[in-house]
């Protein structure tokens, strides 16, 4: 698959999960709905999220910083920071959601998914030496 290709598909999946998140909202009453209603909301909201941050990132640094030679590569951490990143959102919207979220558990969120960015680091490192 190509890279045009995969952009194509990621944008595709991206669209349908906004159309999905958008037809949540506006048909979900947030006073009556369940569980069930909060977790869609927030399932769809992460893969939109999840697939437009994977394409800008990707295009960022494929088309940006020139970074041409392993595109799988760069494609595999821009996922990785797109989960991150959408998972840091949702988990700020939920802790917001409940009252919870002030500057230290922010503070926390952060230095959590930094960790587990660096253990990556750590670990490719290890592969390539």
């Amino acid at each position: 698959m190509t890279f045009r290709i995969y952009l194509m598909f990621m944008a595709v999946a991206t669209a349908l999960a906004t159309f999905a998140w958008g037809v949540i909202v506006w048909n979900t009453d947030p006073f009556e709905t369940g569980i069930t209603g909060f977790l869609m909301f927030y399932l769809t909201l992460f893969m939109t999220l999840v697939g437009a941050l994977t394409i800008l990132g990707s295009l960022y640094r494929v088309h940006i910083l020139k970074r041409k030679d392993v595109l799988i590569r760069e494609v595999k951490i821009s996922f990785r920071h797109a989960i991150a990143l959408a998972m840091a959102g949702i988990a700020a919207l939920v802790l917001s959601a409940q009252g919870k979220l002030h500057w230290w558990s922010f503070l926390i969120l952060i230095v959590t998914f930094s960790i587990v960015e660096y253990l990556f680091l750590v670990k490719e490192e290890s592969r390539r030496s």
